[in-house]
């Protein structure tokens, strides 16, 4: 699935630091690393009782 996203010039640049930075081969490893770190972020238990508690918070449950 390839999809195309749009930066700001402001972004770009800093893409391509992080890619010096990190050593990543293409923005495409950079993407598809972050979004794995993201996706494990959210799955984790901890993760799930703090979005509870804000949403607690905000209202939205109970």
């Amino acid at each position: 699935m390839a999809k195309k996203v749009k930066l700001s010039n402001e972004s770009a640049q800093k893409v391509d630091e992080i890619l010096a930075f990190h050593g990543y081969s293409s923005v495409e490893e950079l993407i598809d690393n972050l979004i794995n770190k993201e996706y494990e972020t959210i799955k984790s238990d901890d993760n799930k009782e703090e979005q509870a508690d804000k949403l607690s918070g905000l209202g939205y449950i109970s």
